[in-house]
């Protein structure tokens, strides 16, 4: 794309900025993982670098969950251009007793969506036990039964979309 997806630019604000615009109402504080430069309107959100020895998504995703070992995740990628609240608001009504993540199924596309999912502190047993192994794929979770795997309702599914050009 020619520069950092997070800071590519739509409607005045940074992917970066309009994906943390969505997720403040949402979330009790939001949280950056990984490296690479951010808006200074997002200078003061914490920033955490990804986990050592671990590679991929999962490296930010399980940086999140070691940081705040008691916090349940809303986690959204930076190039979800298509994002919405309703989207966010959907994932987060899926939350309930002995439901450890949700990773929505998109209709018609292989495998379940983790970088626009929701998991629950319980989920990181999962995750580390993946990362133990050498496995970074954080889908393989989806295996287990207190992982959801629900398809978001049509209208809703855009903003799983990501964009890679």
């Amino acid at each position: 794309m020619g520069r950092p997806k997070h800071l590519l630019v739509k409607d005045g604000q940074t992917w970066l900025e309009r994906t943390a615009e969505l997720l403040r109402p949402r979330a009790r504080e939001v949280v950056i993982a990984g490296a690479g430069e951010v808006p200074g309107s997002l200078a003061r959100c914490p920033r955490l670098p990804d986990a050592p020895e671990v590679q991929g998504p999962m490296a930010g995703v399980l940086s999140a969950m070691r940081w705040a070992p008691w916090a349940s995740w809303l986690v959204a990628a930076c190039d979800l251009p298509d994002l919405s609240a309703g989207a966010l608001s959907w994932l987060l009504a899926g939350r309930a007793p002995g439901v450890w993540a949700t990773l929505p199924r998109l209709t018609g596309a292989p495998g379940v969506e983790p970088l626009l999912a929701h998991y629950d502190f319980r989920a990181r047993a999962l995750i580390e036990k993946l990362a133990g192994r050498g496995q970074w794929r954080l889908s393989e979770i989806a295996a287990s039964a207190k992982v959801i795997t629900p398809p978001p309702p049509p209208e809703l599914a855009g903003a799983w979309r990501n964009v890679n050009s």
